[in-house]
């Protein structure tokens, strides 16, 4: 395998030292050209690829030094070693040469051992930065590629109308609108939180062949979007056999319609759950499966969050931690929410009033409440389709 040689310039005003520096180097396998002034040899490094510079520092019309800050002043050049060979055996020139960029300063007359170990360390350093860029250029490309393919997939999700299925459904709605970009700054709104998970599923985990599991799990999951999205609610995440679900974000909503829409979705989610736990007990899948909620309204940061591989649209805030913290302390099939809910519902449902629960990160207990259904405003009673939960 053979490798090309490195390409060296030579510039020096003088005619002899050119012929020196190229019999010299030509000896050592290099491929070498010259030049006779500075503008010369500036010309010819913008022409040619270049692998180092010999550069002489005293020459008339363009000096060395001139010549060496044009080079390391062009992008296209910069990179280049530059070795500045001079009569001039000045410590201020060479540190003044070194400032400016040049990798090394040799005397004259020069040692041709120190000159050939000056070019091979310059050489090294070179091809690291060209494998570098090579390197990036490859990156680069890609990345271009890659983002070409998920622009092309997403494309395809849009027109068939499958990206919807991937996201929840009012944050699609607002990609697609152009309302919501990865770009977009955080925003402190108002939003109330449902987290709902199922009771049961561990025992059942363990009775189960992973793949009835799956089924199951998989059911209850859109099951419940299912009825979340019915009521105006956008997905943040599934967590296990758990869900945490939005209402007003993206889209925004006033408090009261929010917190009713949540009060809704998590009683829409029981009754669900119930006829869910009936199909399945049916099918000879054994356990009694219940889902418990807790909901809570108050002040959050919503937008966008996560790296360049992947991101997400999330509400994060205490707000959320007690909603969470409500949701592990309700009872199987119970649904509490918090006291900035209840006081934006009240008359709109029949509730009992929880023990203060202690809720980390909160100077005093947070007061809850149960909520039992909705209440029939015509006869003051429970609707009908709750009149079960009532008797129970």
């Amino acid at each position: 395998m053979t490798t090309e040689a490195a390409w060296i310039l030579a510039v020096d005003d003088d005619p002899i030292n050119r012929q020196m520096l190229t019999r010299l180097l030509e000896q050592d396998g290099y491929r070498v050209d010259t030049a006779a002034s500075g503008r010369q040899g500036l010309e010819m490094l913008r022409s040619d690829p270049f692998d180092v510079v010999l550069l002489d520092l005293v020459m008339p019309e363009m000096d060395g030094f001139e010549v060496l800050t044009r080079i390391k002043a062009d992008e296209a050049l910069q990179h280049l070693p530059v070795l500045m060979i001079t009569a001039v055996d000045d410590v201020a020139s060479a540190a003044r040469c070194i400032e400016a960029g040049a990798e090394d300063y040799l005397p004259k007359p020069f040692d041709p051992i120190v000159l050939r170990a000056r070019i091979t360390a310059s050489l090294s350093r070179k091809r690291m930065h060209d494998l570098e860029t090579q390197h990036l250029a490859e990156m680069a490309r890609l990345n271009r590629r890659l983002e070409s393919r998920i622009d092309e997939q997403m494309a395809e999700l849009v027109r068939t109308g499958e990206l919807r299925r991937f996201l929840p459904n009012q944050v699609a709605e607002s990609l697609l609108a152009g309302a919501l970009t990865p770009d977009n700054h955080f925003e402190r709104r108002r939003v109330t939180a449902l987290f709902a998970d199922l009771v049961g599923f561990t025992d059942l985990s363990e009775t189960l062949e992973p793949e009835e599991l799956a089924e199951v799990l998989n059911a209850y999951l859109r099951e419940m979007t299912a009825v979340a999205v019915s009521h105006g609610g956008a997905l943040d995440n599934f967590i296990g056999d758990g869900l945490m679900v939005i209402f007003g974000a993206p889209i925004a909503s006033d408090e009261a319609s929010q917190a009713m829409a949540a009060v809704r979705t998590a009683i829409g989610m029981r009754s669900r759950m119930g006829e869910l736990a009936a199909e399945l007990s049916q099918r000879g899948i054994p356990g009694k499966l219940q889902i418990r909620a807790g909901i809570n309204t108050g002040h959050c940061t919503v937008g966008v969050f996560g790296s360049e591989v992947m991101r997400a649209y999330k509400a994060v805030g205490f707000a959320v931690n007690i909603a969470s913290r409500l949701q592990s302390a309700a009872n199987p099939g119970g649904i509490l929410c918090g006291y900035r809910t209840y006081a934006l519902v009240e008359g709109q449902v029949q509730a009992v009033r929880h023990e203060p629960l202690v809720v980390k990160g909160s100077a005093r207990p947070v007061e809850a409440w149960e909520i039992i259904g909705l209440a029939d405003p015509e006869a003051g009673t429970f609707s009908s389709a709750e009149s079960s939960r009532v008797g129970s």
